[in-house]
C-alpha cells in the first residue's frame, strides 16, 4: 500500500478507488488508519458528536415502507433507516429511494443508511465490507440525501474483534466522501468500542435513549441496550467531544457543555 499516495488523496479530496480501501483494511498500522479518518471526521465535525434521542424505523422494503409511512408519521417515527442487503441492483434501489422520498409525509424523512458487515463468527471481510461502502457511495451519487452510514455488526459486540470494528469504520469514513455523518451504535458494539469509534470517523452516537421522565435509570436497567441521557453525554465528554443532539435532518437542537478541560489534563479511563 502507497500510504503516502493515499494520505494526498485524502487531503486533497480525491476520491478513494475499490483498490484503496481493501488496501485500507488490510493496513496494520491502526493507529495511522485511524488518524487519517480522524482527520477527516475533525474537517466535517470538529469537536462534536451527534446523537438523536430517539429510535429510528428501519426500512428493508422499499414499497412496503410507501404504505407504512403515513403510519409510522402518525406513530411519531421521524427517521427512516434503509438497510437494503447487499444484493440488491443499484438502479432498481436508487429509483425505490426516489419513489419513497417523493411519497413521504411531511416530518418524515429517509436519512440514514444502514451498513450490515461481519457475521457467522467469521473475521470481517474486507472485499465484501469495502462492496458495500462503495455501493452506497454510488447510491448517495445517484440520490444525494443520506445524512448517516450506520455500521452495524451482524452479530453484536463478538461478531468481530475489536481492531476490526475500528478499521471498518475508519475505512467507511475515508471512502464514503459523499456522506456527511458517520453513526456507531453503542448496543452492537458496546459503549467503549463506540466511543473509540469517535476517534476513527465516525461523528454521532447512535441508539435506545431512556430517559427524560426516568429519574432513578431503572429503565435503561431494564433494557440493557439502552442508555440514559445523562449517560450519554457522560459517555460522549468521557470520548473527548462535545455532545449535540440532532433533528432528523442533522439540525441541531440543543448543544451541551464540552468535557471538562481541567479533567482532560490526565488521561481519564472510558467508561465501560
Amino acid at each position: 500500500m502507497d500510504a503516502a499516495d493515499i494520505e494526498r488523496k485524502v487531503r486533497s479530496g480525491e476520491r478513494l478507488s475499490r483498490e484503496d480501501g481493501i488496501a485500507l483494511y488490510d493496513c496494520d498500522d491502526l493507529a495511522w488508519l485511524g488518524g487519517l479518518a480522524h482527520e477527516v471526521r475533525g474537517r466535517r465535525s470538529g469537536d462534536v458528536a451527534h446523537f438523536a434521542a430517539r429510535c429510528p424505523q428501519d426500512v428493508t422494503d422499499l414499497q412496503e415502507a410507501v404504505a407504512l409511512a403515513p403510519r409510522w408519521a402518525a406513530d411519531g417515527v421521524t427517521e427512516l433507516r434503509l438497510d437494503a442487503g447487499t444484493e440488491v441492483d443499484a438502479s432498481a434501489l436508487a429509483e425505490g429511494v426516489r419513489v419513497l422520498r417523493a411519497a413521504l409525509p411531511e416530518g418524515l424523512a429517509l436519512t440514514a443508511y444502514a451498513l450490515r458487515y461481519g457475521g457467522a463468527g467469521a473475521p470481517v471481510d474486507p472485499v465484501a465490507l469495502v462492496e458495500q461502502l462503495l455501493r452506497l457511495r454510488e447510491l448517495q451519487d445517484a440520490t444525494g440525501g443520506f445524512h448517516v452510514a450506520v455500521p452495524l455488526l451482524q452479530d453484536g459486540p463478538h461478531g468481530a474483534t475489536g481492531a476490526e470494528v475500528l478499521k471498518a469504520f475508519a475505512v467507511a469514513r475515508l471512502l464514503l466522501d459523499n456522506v456527511p455523518h458517520l453513526a456507531a451504535d453503542w448496543a452492537l458494539h458496546t459503549e467503549q468500542t463506540a466511543q473509540l469509534a469517535l476517534q476513527h470517523g465516525a461523528d454521532e452516537l447512535t441508539g435506545r435513549v431512556v430517559g427524560d421522565d426516568v429519574d432513578d435509570g431503572s429503565a435503561a436497567e431494564q433494557d440493557a441496550g439502552a442508555l440514559t441521557r445523562e449517560e450519554l453525554l457522560a459517555a460522549i465528554r468521557d470520548a473527548g467531544f462535545r455532545p449535540v443532539e440532532r433533528d432528523a435532518h442533522h439540525g441541531a437542537v440543543r448543544s451541551h457543555e464540552g468535557p471538562d478541560p481541567q479533567r482532560r489534563e490526565s488521561p481519564q479511563p472510558m467508561r465501560v
